[in-house]
């Protein structure tokens, strides 16, 4: 009823090669990461990660809670 599923010769370096271009992939976002000069760091710490209208209506919205408060 059940047959035993047989993997061809080239179908058993499949798993190798995806790992070695994950692995690859990561080495290479890390050697990235770790060579970044520092004020470049400083930029990407110091965005914004909110849209405009958003970062508005939130300050909006604390506004009118602090004079509701009052």
């Amino acid at each position: 009823m059940y047959r035993r599923v047989t993997l061809e010769g080239w179908q058993e370096i499949v798993p190798y090669i995806c790992f070695a271009l994950i692995a690859g992939a990561f080495l290479v976002i890390l050697i990235r990461a770790l060579r970044m000069k520092k004020k470049d760091i400083d930029h990407l710490s110091n965005m914004p990660l909110r849209d405009d209208n958003e970062l508005q209506e939130s300050i909006e919205n604390q506004s009118d809670e602090d004079q509701g408060s009052k």
